[in-house]
């Protein structure tokens, strides 16, 4: 069931993509001779008009096969006979579409369940089963102090624990439960970065949102989402994240169906997050993405011609890369999950 939700998401920002290119290039009167779902061998297809709408066996990716793309092709109202500009328009239309559709994720999710915005006063929203204080702290304890520290507000509480830590890995703290002030003893926890810590999370308070509110709202959340992106892209490319970190197809098969089961509203946030993805990787200025053919694009409108056969043939060694960083990203997901 996890896996069948899964495909549903990626081919809902699949279709979404490839809906956008189809829109625009049938708004410029482009002839299109197939819009497809997937890859490789064909499950089921029909014709509407002069289009074929087909299924494929392989549910990686899509593609609207648009008539006078082909070098030297000589096709009325065809992709090469149109303008630079709607040219631009066809090929950034997938990722309009994407940036949308992540949008529209966002503004519902915020709509229907809020925002939730943390309380800076001192009280413990939950304890972390993994930490060692489960046994001495509660849910709606108000932490006063901690090794004689004064705690006024949630941020005192990190540099508290850190300054106590380098005395005993078991600070007195003092702490306001049912109107009474306790004195007890906390076992701190190590972390994987060898910071100490509590184990506690912070009360949250939900923010409801009107359409309104929830418009702005959606705006800054998409502009974060995008930026984090940006900044997981840039550590990639210097190293700081590993190749074999990445999920590939079947990973991301996998984090969807689990998520799944976390409910609705939090499917509506990994869509966002799938979409905005999926934008971004196809704006890179890569052969055979988007991007790599908005380049070409672009050169021609401010007047460098650029041989379309030498284009096509950077398009054709992108594609074989594309295909191979798949196959790899593929091959370490069944590794990732053998191990």
């Amino acid at each position: 069931m996890n896996i069948l939700i899964a495909l549903l998401v990626l081919g809902i920002i699949i279709i979404i993509h490839e809906l956008g290119h189809f829109l625009a290039a049938r708004l410029f009167k482009m002839p299109i001779s197939e819009f497809a779902i997937g890859m490789g061998p064909e499950i089921y297809s029909y014709y509407g008009g002069r289009t074929s709408y087909s299924l494929r066996a392989i549910p990686i990716g899509g593609y609207v096969n648009i008539d006078g793309m082909e070098v030297d092709s000589k096709v009325k109202n065809g992709f090469n006979s149109k303008t630079p500009f709607q040219r631009f328009v066809v090929l950034f239309a997938g990722v309009f579409m994407n940036f949308t559709l992540a949008y529209i994720a966002i503004f519902m999710m915020l709509l229907i369940s809020g925002k939730a915005i943390q309380n800076h006063e001192p009280v413990i929203g939950e304890v972390m089963k993994q930490a060692n204080i489960t046994s001495v702290l509660e849910k709606g304890d108000k932490i006063k102090s901690i090794d004689g520290i004064e705690i006024n507000k949630w941020e005192d509480i990190g540099k508290a624990v850190q300054d106590a830590s380098k005395k005993t890995e078991n600070p007195p703290i003092v702490i306001e439960r049912e109107g009474k002030d306790l004195s007890i003893n906390a076992p701190l926890t190590k972390a994987e970065n060898d910071r100490y810590m509590l184990g506690i999370v912070p009360e949250y308070s939900i923010q409801k949102y009107g359409v309104i509110d929830a418009a702005g709202a959606s705006f800054k959340m998409f502009g974060s989402m995008f930026k984090e992106t940006l900044n997981g892209l840039k550590m990639l490319v210097t190293g700081k994240v590993k190749a074999k970190e990445i999920s590939g197809p079947v990973g991301i098969v996998k984090i969807v169906g689990e998520v799944s089961k976390s409910g609705g509203l939090v499917m509506f946030w990994l869509i966002a997050i799938l979409s905005v993805n999926v934008g971004i990787f196809n704006l890179l200025p890569f052969p055979a993405l988007d991007g790599g053919r908005i380049i070409f694009v672009i050169l021609e409108m401010v007047g460098i011609k650029v041989n379309k056969k030498l284009e096509e043939k950077f398009h054709m060694i992108g594609m074989f890369i594309l295909f191979g960083l798949i196959i790899f990203a593929t091959a370490n997901d069944l590794f990732n999950l053998s191990h």
